[in-house]
């Protein structure tokens, strides 16, 4: 069972030194490992990768010549075609003709791995619930070789904005671009789909810093609880947009098992038509989904789900594939 934090009465607010200790064990117990092993996961200096937009326009050997040719140092993603990790400084890229013709993204590598484990394909219809900023939209894109019909929604109307600039510059055209509620889906979305993809709102707990100043001022136990409540809505709403067959891709970029298996396991255990299949990918630092959290036991299932452990070019990550049977 997990290490629990001292409990706090509402409205009360924990010490910084106890708001550290308490997120340390929960890593610790997560993971199995020691506080101070924790301590290391959890300042891991993240890496950004890049990735070859294969809508640009150029073959893709001659866009990796350009880079070269820039400086950029650069190791092949074995788990992602025409995805690079960076050994040079992104800046050389970012500041570049290629990256301003959309020719290139810079992402962290995880967030290569939802994309790849929806299986676009150019005839399905796709909804990306929660797509802004854009870089999962435009890989799926890519991935569907442009020929899908894609549905992009993001809640927040600053979001959209940055959105529909992505899309441009990486020669994108969704067929539908919208601002709902996403745990509202099924009553704004009135179309059904082949593919969903949920990359959540959460806590971030996998791209959170130790070593850097003040690193848990948006964290708590009780914001987890938010999100995770939020989470589940959201994929009981889109679950009734998803076709008999089609595949849903549910992902965060946190560790809490509360807005991960949490809410799958709700799915799992209230709609008979829902299984969970392997993601497909060999993902380093991925470990299964759990069997149980503080005494909650999930379904069998979850172990198909794959936590990523934050590794340098690994930020912290959480991925999951569900289908909906006929």
């Amino acid at each position: 069972m997990a290490a629990r934090g001292r409990r706090v009465k509402p409205g009360a607010r924990r010490s910084d030194r106890d708001q550290r200790a308490l997120f340390v064990r929960r890593l610790a117990s997560l993971f199995s490992v020691s506080t101070s092993q924790a301590e290391e996961i959890a300042s891991t200096p993240l890496t950004q990768s890049v990735r070859i937009n294969a809508l640009a326009g150029r073959a893709s050997a001659a866009i990796r010549a350009d880079l070269e040719a820039l400086g950029a140092q650069m190791e092949s993603i074995k788990w992602c075609p025409d995805a690079f990790h960076l050994h040079s400084d992104k800046r050389t890229v970012a500041e570049s003709d290629l990256f301003a013709r959309g020719e290139v993204y810079i992402q962290n590598a995880s967030s290569f791995a939802p994309s790849l484990a929806l299986d676009p394909q150019p005839s399905h219809d796709i909804l990306d619930l929660c797509a802004a900023p854009g870089g999962k939209s435009i890989h799926i894109a890519a991935l569907a070789e442009g020929r899908a019909r894609l549905w992009l929604n993001d809640a927040l109307p600053a979001r959209v904005k940055k959105l529909e600039a992505v899309l441009a510059q990486f020669h994108v055209v969704p067929d539908r671009l919208t601002g709902h509620p996403a745990q509202y889906a099924d009553k704004f979305i009135d179309r059904d789909f082949d593919r969903i993809l949920i990359d959540a709102q959460c806590t971030g707990e996998g791209m959170i810093d130790l070593s850097a100043a003040n690193p848990l001022r948006f964290w708590s136990p009780e914001r987890i609880m938010k999100y995770s409540r939020l989470q589940q809505r959201m994929i009981m709403s889109a679950w009734k947009r998803l076709k008999p067959g089609g595949v849903m891709v549910y992902s965060t970029c946190t560790y809490a098992p509360e807005e991960n298996e949490a809410p799958l396991d709700h799915l799992l255990r209230h709609r008979e038509d829902a299984a969970m299949e392997p993601v497909g990918l060999a993902l380093p630092g991925a470990t299964p989904g759990l069997a149980r959290w503080e005494g909650r036991r999930f379904a069998p299932a979850l172990r198909h789900a794959v936590r990523i452990r934050a590794s340098g070019f690994m930020e912290g990550f959480f991925l999951a594939r569900v289908r909906k049977h006929p």
